[in-house]
């Protein structure tokens, strides 16, 4: 037996530990079937395997980047069906919006840049 891609399975709460996500919020994104529960203990315990905690990095990278959430569901659920349209477009939207986000960065910092002269003239 190839022991190297033996299937670890974790707990919710450790699973919580390693994305930097709440407990709550992983149950949110499992009810609304974002990430899929593995197993259960004989307690009823929830279990996770690394896929769910490399989705839970993806979903938690582009929510603290500002991302909508609806948006990044689109991406998932188009991945999840293998429909290479879907998933393409999501990405190209997602990349749309990163690049909106840069603009605006840009516009702020020279907006910045404009008060900062205007506040040394006072």
């Amino acid at each position: 037996m190839d022991t190297s891609k033996v299937n670890v399975l974790i707990r919710l709460s450790t699973l919580a530990e390693q994305t930097g996500l709440s407990v709550h919020c992983i149950r949110t994104y499992v009810d609304q079937s974002l990430i899929q529960v593995s197993d259960r203990t004989k307690g009823g315990l929830l279990l996770f395997d690394e896929t769910a905690i490399q989705r839970l990095r993806f979903i938690k990278t582009a929510r603290d980047a500002g991302v909508p959430l609806a948006k990044i569901v689109c991406l998932l659920i188009a991945s999840d069906k293998g429909d290479n349209e879907e998933t393409s477009t999501g990405l190209a939207e997602l990349n749309q919006y990163i690049e909106d986000m840069r603009n605006k960065v840009s516009a702020f910092e020279q907006s910045l840049l404009t008060f900062e002269k205007v506040i040394t003239l006072v």
